[in-house]
């Protein structure tokens, strides 16, 4: 999915530094920004449906319709979706001759487990996503049931993600040009909050008028 939108946070703490550097105090040398359970929903909604790429083998377009059901954990995040597809088709060899399985229409519903830690040490956050299944997998169709069995195979495998060369964000304050770079120093939940730790550098260069 596409990383959630970071300009509410980073200008808070663009505000803060500013502010603590007009006041001649020292540095900040760590931050913690709290995201309930509610927040992460509110941000994920404009972003759906969201198009995903589930394999080479599928021929049309996936679509997470809807995530719902978040709650947060220790270092667990539960929720659950919907991936919807129309006119699909899965793609197999049988010898030397490539076999295209008509799937039709594909809606599944299925509840997820996502597990993660941070590395510190090489600024990763991994990832281990688990699918729990579905409470209608009787009603099944063809295309739900294929889709469900790739899902599940998915689980089970860590996915890291490098967070070690986060972009700086740049913004004018009263004609000075701030630039704030950010390191991550951990990532954990708990208590239906997910809570990251940063460590903020800020650099301000003064504007020619």
């Amino acid at each position: 999915m596409k990383a959630i939108n970071r300009s509410a946070f980073v200008g808070i703490i663009l505000l803060l530094l500013v502010s603590a550097s007009f006041a001649q105090v020292d540095s900040l040398k760590e931050m913690t920004i709290v995201v309930p359970a509610q927040s992460i929903a509110r941000a994920i909604k404009p972003l759906l449906p969201y198009k995903i790429d589930i394999g080479k083998n599928f021929i049309g377009s996936f679509f997470i319709k809807s995530i719902d059901n978040i709650k947060i954990k220790k270092d667990k995040i539960l929720f659950s979706s919907l991936i919807s597809g129309k006119d699909i088709k899965y793609a197999t060899k049988i010898g030397k001759q490539t076999i295209n399985f008509v799937v039709g229409e594909v809606n599944l519903p299925t509840d997820w487990a996502l597990s993660f830690k941070y590395d510190k040490t090489n600024k990763r956050l991994l990832v281990l996503p688990s699918s729990q299944g579905s409470k209608d997998e009787k009603d099944f169709s063809q295309g739900d049931a294929l889709l469900n069995t790739l899902l599940t195979a998915f689980g089970g495998i860590e996915y890291p993600v490098d967070l070690s060369n986060l972009k700086p964000v740049k913004s004018e304050f009263y004609n000075q040009l701030v630039t704030l770079n950010v390191a991550i120093a951990d990532i954990y939940a708990g208590d239906d909050k997910l809570f990251v730790e940063l460590i903020p550098a800020v650099q301000i260069d003064r504007l020619n008028e």
